[in-house]
């Protein structure tokens, strides 16, 4: 008996990423441990060293490349939004990202563009859209003295997209970044881009607020806390083009910044319904640290239909309710007072 077997395109692309992914763990680990400093000042006039170990760049960016192109075809976001956008409309996407998460680096014949971040489901997402625009793999390490990741993409092309569309984009020369291109679109993708910015840069806290019938949960959603104020109102813009009412605040820490910030429940589950943050986004920092940003944000509108005896079981509630307990959660509810 003679057996036949039949890949199809997507399958032998998975086992060669497979394969890939395999090295590039390996390469990846060696130069990161080598070559951290070496990697970042080769995208900065700021750093520079003596020597720079050629042979381990080697090894990062070929590894990097092979997971990079795995990273793309595994990303289901990425595969998402293209299929249903053109590459104008993905490009919208690409800048909100670096926007609100990178910087630009063009100078000497180096072009660079970084991405900075703590959630590696981001960098994911930013690979893949490089590889999608760009067919270009960026290179993912983590960088200890800021404890996040960087990714680096070295693309004439992009840098070239990204300055056209934000002339200013370089921050170090006092520029101000703009989402102009963003706006213009059609609300499909105005919706979809700031979905990937509030991955970015958004957040979602919970709160207690007492009130005459014990303790409520209160929803927050925001974006950002240093934006420079044009690009703030930029946001706001934004936000109310899809009906969504988000307040500007400032810092006086920071001045000519600013943030916005929603405590506003139908704005809160608009956002929810429209998707929300991107699947597996996580909160990095808290008392929800590795948590989904979406789960803390169904959790809390849920619960915020309640009113709690104590802060303790109003805290229980909502940490029960992200973890999707049932059987608890229905425990916990027996407990409280209703308003």
């Amino acid at each position: 008996m003679v057996l036949r077997l039949r890949f199809g395109a997507g399958q032998i692309v998975s086992l060669l990423g497979l394969a890939f992914l395999l090295i590039a763990a390996a390469e990846a680990v060696h130069a990161a441990l080598s070559l951290e400093g070496e990697l970042i000042s080769e995208c900065g006039a700021e750093m520079q060293s003596s020597y720079v170990q050629y042979n381990a760049i080697i090894l990062q960016v070929s590894g990097a490349a092979a997971l990079g192109f795995l990273m793309n075809y595994q990303s289901d976001y990425v595969k998402k939004v293209a299929a249903k956008f053109n590459s104008g409309d993905l490009k919208r996407l690409f800048l909100g990202m670096v926007v609100s998460g990178g910087s630009v680096y063009s100078r000497g014949g180096k072009h660079c563009i970084r991405f900075y971040g703590k959630d590696y489901v981001m960098h994911q997402v930013f690979n893949g859209l490089a590889y999608e625009l760009y067919r270009s793999s960026p290179s993912t390490i983590w960088i200890t003295s800021r404890g996040s990741y960087m990714t680096q993409l070295y693309c004439k092309d992009a840098v070239l997209d990204i300055n056209e569309l934000s002339p200013e984009m370089n921050a170090r020369k006092g520029g101000i970044p703009t989402i102009e291109y963003i706006l213009e679109g059609n609300r499909s993708i105005r919706q979809e881009s700031l979905r990937v910015i509030m991955s970015v840069a958004g957040w979602v806290t919970p709160s207690l607020k007492r009130t005459a019938y014990g303790y409520s949960i209160v929803t927050r959603i925001g974006l950002g806390s240093s934006n420079p104020y044009p690009l703030n109102e930029e946001y706001k813009i934004l936000t109310e083009s899809l009906s969504l009412k988000f307040n500007s605040y400032s810092d006086s820490r920071y001045p000519d910044t600013g943030y916005l910030m929603s405590y506003d429940a139908d704005t809160c589950s608009a956002f929810l319904m429209i998707g929300g943050f991107v699947e597996g986004s996580q909160v990095k920092k808290g008392r929800h640290a590795g948590r989904e940003k979406n789960a803390i944000l169904k959790a809390s509108l849920i619960m915020g239909r309640y009113r709690f005896e104590t802060p303790g079981f109003a805290e229980d509630a909502l940490k029960t309710a992200v973890c999707n307990s049932n059987f608890e959660l229905s425990a916990i509810l027996g407990r409280i007072m209703l308003g």
